[in-house]
């Protein structure tokens, strides 16, 4: 029982990604009610160099949300050393206090100028 409970406090939302040729970027998206209640995490990959995520943009039925996140202290693992991660966090509020529709997009802005578009469904979080 104690491990179904330790079990059910973390849960995953959303995975999306993009692959074409070496191209390759996506996010997960999770809570984890034990770390951080009423916090998302989002995990952003990409294969491209990656220093910093400038802006993190919610677009969905025509309202865009310009999310309002900080850097998690979480190290990433992979056993693909081509893939950079950035991991953070930001209030769940941010997105299910907001008229989203179900059908959106999620834009990862870099300091690279460089700025990916990926599905994004708002209702998952509701």
């Amino acid at each position: 029982m104690l491990v179904n409970t330790a079990y059910s406090q973390k849960k995953n939302i959303d995975y999306q990604y993009f692959r074409e040729g070496n191209t390759y970027y996506a996010f997960s998206l999770f809570s984890d009610a034990t770390k951080a209640p009423g916090d998302l995490m989002l995990d952003f990959i990409t294969k491209s160099k990656l220093n910093k995520i400038e802006k993190i943009s919610v677009i969905a039925g025509g309202v865009e949300v310009k999310l309002k996140f900080s850097v998690r202290d979480d190290s990433v693992q992979s056993d693909n050393p081509e893939q950079k991660f950035y991991p953070v966090i930001f209030s769940a509020s941010d997105i299910s206090t907001k008229k989203l529709s179900c059908d959106g997009q999620i834009i990862f802005k870099l300091n690279t100028g460089a700025s990916y578009t990926l599905p994004f469904n708002a209702c998952l979080i509701k």
